[in-house]
């Protein structure tokens, strides 16, 4: 026979602790009691209860969304964004002319420009269509662009760097928008000989990596890498010759 289980007063038995909560609980948490003369009366609860988080103690309302801000914009901002301040003064010409030539000088601190160049550059900083000449010609006058001198430069070291003949130093150099005459001007000064020796030092340093290919499959790739190269094709045809003839540097083919 099983002993009958006695709870204290005041101890939550398992079945209260099942049983769903009160209606009288749920209206007192509403904020409506019931009603006064009527016991039998069912309490009236509102249709909707508002939101409640229940504790052991007592329900607490939920917190509410912080009021929008006017003027503010929803959402985050990324801590560095920075919003542009409406009340900003704008600099003065003087100003704005050491500005945009601060900017120019340490572009051509990390390579030469060409005028065009030069050009787009002032463009994205806010200069005028209009304007462009007026700031090209005090650069001119401060030594800072000179395309004859930029086109010489990219000459010598396009030829000797990097190898490249005629043609395409002449496709480099209209790439960035230096005059037709200043190009050609520049090119005066790489005459067929120096073509010639340089496009057989390059033939030559090449050769070796194609020894295991015959004959005519290491002069075809070897005239298509001088062709890239830019020379013309009575120039690839003897650097070719030479660095492919069996005395050269003894490298044989098959």
């Amino acid at each position: 026979m099983v002993a009958r289980v006695t709870y204290l007063p005041g101890v939550v038995t398992p079945a209260e602790a099942a049983a769903p909560p009160r209606a009288d609980k749920l209206a007192e948490a509403a904020g409506v009691a019931e009603l006064e003369g009527a016991p039998d009366t069912p309490t009236v609860l509102p249709k909707a209860l508002p939101t409640v988080w229940w504790t052991e103690e007592e329900p607490v309302e939920a917190p509410a969304e912080a009021p929008a801000v006017a003027g503010r914009r929803s959402g985050r901002t990324p801590a560095f964004v920075e919003e542009p301040e409406d009340d900003e003064e704008p600099m003065g010409e003087g100003e704005r002319a050491a500005f945009l030539e601060n900017i120019v000088v340490r572009a051509l601190a990390r390579k030469g420009l060409s005028e065009w160049e030069v050009s787009r550059l002032l463009s994205t900083n806010g200069v005028e269509e209009h304007e462009l000449e007026m700031f090209l010609e005090r650069y001119r006058s401060n030594r800072y662009i000179d395309d004859y001198d930029l086109a010489e430069n990219l000459v010598e070291s396009l030829h000797r760097r990097k190898g490249f003949g005629r043609s395409q130093i002449k496709a480099e150099l209209s790439a960035r928008h230096i005059q037709q005459e200043i190009v050609s001007a520049a090119l005066d000064a790489l005459d067929d000989d120096d073509e010639l020796k340089r496009a057989t030092e390059l033939a030559e340093k090449r050769a070796p990596s194609l020894a295991r290919l015959d004959a005519a499959t290491a002069e075809r790739r070897l005239t298509s890498f001088l062709m890239r190269k830019g020379y013309p094709s009575a120039i690839i045809r003897t650097a070719v010759s030479a660095a492919l003839s069996p005395q050269t540097r003894g490298v044989r083919f098959r």
